[in-house]
């Protein structure tokens, strides 16, 4: 794969035919916040369309399955697409397509059929994947330097953009305002695709090896296992994020935009915890880490699906937050052990392959809800994060073994 520039103090420097002006890595990981803010969407979207007061749960699914759909198209297209123009103006077409589906969202409200909602969402899905692409692509140096540092930074700016949606969303839900805010928020992708196509990024076409290195490692086990960790660790992230704010309208009474507004707090909750949990990497024996995480997890899931109280939410949240936030920060560390050399490729792909984990665990658990209700909802958050935990120990183990 051709080079995309240098790494200058933690600059992104572009090839020098282009420009001799160097970009900083963050300007760049910061397109991740638009994918977050368009696959957060329907955790918000739900209460704002209804479905806290109608059970309709197998219709619901089906925007999760169209964003899911969306997800994998956009991510199979831009892969191709970007041999012949380049990553740079895929991530600038993921920006553009991120303002089509908000304008598209913008008139979703019911009775628009949901027909149309699960176009928008389609639309938002296949946006999310060039950005995605873009990114990966953009951040080869930057990510040989320090995988960690970008694997963090980039979750961040993910996290941040899908806490911004329940924020904008949540408002959205006050009498006082009207959904038109959510047709105003286009306008930040479309500043995104500005900056971006006034960034001076390199614009050499990426060079796809039929061998390399990174591709004969992502065929071991632990690097399949590695792929399935990120996938459970998405999916029960994102089963909660999907689901969260109807279980509190359901089970507990709270109002619409204060549910949304708890989900905002998810978010924040799961951001701060990568940032601490990677400060205390240097400190703390990983398997006390773990250990902690694992009972984190486990409070934060009693207190979230078992209080009845406001506080007692609140306290769930933020221990399962806690108690999530230290396996990414533990996965990156060991990417860089584990993987010898950069593919953006690869790497775009174990991502996407994650985001459909977290895409596609609220659509099974909106047809489990269909047959059981809305309590079935945490018996299967802790039958999942008893799943990461599993995987979490069993690669360790591999590690040991293969002495990586």
């Amino acid at each position: 794969m051709s080079s995309q520039g240098g790494l200058y103090d933690g600059e992104v420097v572009p090839s020098p035919i282009n420009s001799p002006t160097p970009v900083r890595s963050w300007r760049i990981l910061a397109g991740m916040s638009l994918p977050g803010f368009l696959l957060a969407m329907p955790g918000g979207l739900l209460p704002l369309w209804g479905y806290h007061i109608r059970p309709a749960y197998s219709l619901a699914s089906l925007y999760f399955l169209a964003l899911g759909l969306g997800l994998g198209a956009g991510a199979w297209l831009s892969l191709r697409l970007r041999t012949r123009y380049g990553h740079p103006r895929i991530l600038i077409a993921g920006g553009l397509g991120a303002a089509v589906a908000l304008l598209l969202l913008a008139f979703s409200m019911p009775p628009a059929p949901a027909w149309y909602q699960c176009v928008a969402l389609f639309i938002a899905g296949a946006a999310a994947a060039p950005i995605n692409t873009g990114v990966f692509g953009l951040v080869e140096t930057a990510w040989e330097q320090n995988p960690a540092r970008v694997t963090l930074t980039g979750g961040a700016f993910f996290c941040a953009g899908s806490a911004a949606a329940a924020w904008i969303l949540s408002e959205c839900l006050d009498p006082g305002n009207p959904t038109r805010l959510l047709g105003l928020t286009a306008l930040l992708p479309c500043a995104g695709a500005l900056a971006w196509s006034r960034l001076p990024l390199a614009a050499s076409i990426p060079e796809v090896p039929a061998s390399s290195k990174p591709a004969n490692d992502l065929r071991t086990v632990l690097a399949f296992l590695f792929a399935l960790l990120l996938f459970f660790q998405f999916a029960c992230e994102w089963s909660i994020a999907g689901w969260l704010p109807v279980y509190l309208v359901d089970r507990m009474g709270m109002s619409p935009s204060g549910a949304v507004q708890l989900l905002c707090l998810y978010w924040i909750a799961l951001m701060l915890g990568r940032f601490a949990a990677a400060g205390l990497l240097p400190y703390l024996r990983h398997s006390r880490m773990l250990g902690f995480s694992a009972v984190c997890a486990a409070f934060g899931n009693l207190a979230l699906f078992g209080s009845g109280t406001r506080v007692g939410v609140v306290v769930g949240i933020l221990f399962v937050g806690a108690g999530f936030s230290a396996i990414y920060p533990l996965a990156a560390e060991r990417i860089a052990a584990r993987f010898s050399s950069y593919h953006a490729g690869h790497f775009n792909g174990v991502f996407t392959f994650a985001l459909l984990g977290g895409v596609m665990a609220p659509f099974l658990l909106a047809n489990s809800a269909q047959l059981w209700g809305l309590g079935v909802m945490p018996w299967v958050e802790i039958a999942g994060s008893c799943t990461v935990f599993a995987m979490i120990l069993l690669l360790w183990l591999g590690w040991k073994v293969s002495g990586s």
